[in-house]
């Protein structure tokens, strides 16, 4: 830590003076000349590497892209609310992950996975309202190996009532491509000149395209993917579109079998949801996931029963869709660190958060 006190020249180049205030007892621990490549020795020492200056550019741009995408919400005239960490019950649709617990006053609760049903809540109540979520989801050690998985995360989480998947698709473009934008024009200097390049060429200026689940089933199986129809699609796969398009792209309609109860059925398509994910390209696959919302009681009852949940564990939401208090909604939710890791282009997802817990390695 040093003062500055005044300028002088030396070698003929003009530098400050300073007066040091304090310096490191032990500096060869705390000396990084290099970021480790294994995302786990990263995050289990991550307090030390984190000095690095490219690990720093992420830290900054974590949180100037989260700022701009506030921003860009709040002139919209969304409310912005605090995340809840436990309640009775969480998201189950969690693609293989399992949700944590915690022993409280003689009862379990879940950690938060997701906030989606508070979304719900609260969007019924304000009309538009956003959380920047931390949430905590228990992956399979293996997904530590696909770059974009960590067990501790942040979404950007947006709903808004009596609207259409039309208009809430339309925002989320508007606010990936706001926030990137915002960055290119008032903090290039975290961006190497490649990333800039890289962002402009790839977050072009929305609408972006749209192609159904069955359209992409075919065109996935076309290049050679094996994708069983009426599951979620490999990671593989969906970085595979995103590759095939260069551009963010819309996956919409899901098949009602591949996801959690919360979303609609389509009046349209039977045995397909109203929901969409948007994948990115150059292998970075699912950026974002949202939906339209099921808010009638008996239809609920009947999705949490087909997936075999308690109804019990769901008792304070489905108390409220019994008597109308929720109303039809749609949203998204937006992984923050998956966005920096593509803005960096970053070999895993670690390397983009502030405090990296990937599967199988929680740090400091």
């Amino acid at each position: 830590m040093v003062a500055v006190t005044g300028v002088l020249t030396w070698d003929g180049l003009e530098v400050e003076e300073y007066r040091v205030l304090h310096k490191p007892l032990k500096p060869e621990k705390i000396c990084v000349d290099d970021v480790p490549s294994d995302p786990g020795e990263y995050a289990r020492n991550y307090h030390v590497y984190v000095r690095h200056p490219r690990v720093l550019r992420a830290v900054k741009t974590y949180s100037m892209v989260l700022k701009a995408m506030r921003s860009i919400l709040d002139e919209h005239g969304f409310t912005e609310l605090p995340s809840p960490i436990i309640g009775y019950v969480s998201d189950p649709g969690l693609r293989g992950a399992v949700k944590a617990s915690i022993k409280m006053y003689g009862k379990v609760y879940e950690v938060q996975s997701s906030v989606i049903m508070y979304k719900q809540l609260y969007a019924s109540l304000l009309g538009k309202i956003y959380y920047a979520a931390r949430n905590l989801r228990v992956e399979p050690v293996e997904n530590a190996s696909t770059g974009r998985h960590l067990a501790e995360f942040t979404q950007l989480d947006v709903e808004a009532s009596l609207t259409t998947a039309d208009d809430v698709m339309m925002l989320a473009e508007e606010t990936l491509y706001g926030a990137v934008k915002h960055l290119l024009n008032y903090h290039s200097g975290l961006l190497t000149r490649e990333e800039e390049r890289f962002l402009e060429e790839t977050i072009i200026k929305p609408p972006y395209p749209r192609i159904d689940y069955d359209s992409a089933v075919e065109l996935l199986r076309r290049k050679g993917f094996t994708v069983e129809h009426g599951r979620e699609l490999s990671f593989d796969a969906e970085a595979a579109l995103g590759d095939i398009y260069g551009t963010p792209v819309w996956i919409q309609g899901f098949p009602t079998s591949s996801r959690g109860f919360y979303y609609i059925p389509d009046p349209g398509k039977p045995g397909y949801n109203v929901d969409y994910n948007l994948i990115l390209p150059s292998r970075a696959g699912e950026v974002l996931d949202g939906g339209c919302r099921e808010y009638r009681y008996e239809h609920l009852v009947d999705r949490i029963k087909h997936h075999g949940e308690p109804l019990g564990k769901y008792k304070w939401f489905l108390e409220l869709a019994e008597a109308g208090a929720i109303q039809p909604t749609c949203g998204w939710g937006l992984g923050v660190e998956r966005l920096v890791r593509y803005i960096h282009r970053l070999p895993h997802v670690a390397y983009a958060s502030p405090h990296p817990r990937i599967p199988g390695v929680i740090g400091p």
